[in-house]
């Protein structure tokens, strides 16, 4: 895994990414879930065994317009959103309404997933910090 290229992460000058990672939604209240893999292209673990440690994401209709969706960077339990509260150590949904927008991804995460009302695309950059 590429390191991400800043001083400091927060800086937000990455070097380009050597894993992306995108997937294509289908609408309808869609979830599609994912593991972290290795420059090898193998499954691990988890996402520090993987060497991800910062991830960027964005979304796009297939026409190139603005796409929104949920994320979950700790779990393949992705859902699009519903009303109440949801508190949990092993990752909430969070909407991505504008992008693309960076995380840190924590070590112990076992996976991630989207969830959308609507199709497009979800598609994630992936570094080490």
């Amino acid at each position: 895994m590429r390191t991400y290229g800043a001083l400091n992460p927060i800086d937000q000058i990455p070097v380009p990414p050597d894993t992306v990672t995108t997937f294509l939604m289908t609408g309808g209240s869609s979830a599609q879930a994912g593991s972290w893999l290795s420059s090898g292209s193998t499954v691990t673990a988890n996402a520090a065994v993987a060497g991800v440690g910062i991830v960027r994401l964005t979304g796009m209709s297939s026409a190139g317009g603005a796409f929104f969706f949920s994320a979950n960077l700790f779990s393949t339990a992705a859902a699009v959103p519903a009303s109440g509260t949801t508190i949990s150590a092993s990752g909430v949904n969070h909407p991505i309404a504008t992008g693309p927008l960076t995380f840190q991804v924590p070590g112990a995460s076992t996976g991630f997933s989207f969830a959308a009302f609507t199709s497009g695309y979800v598609i994630m950059e992936q570094w080490r910090k």
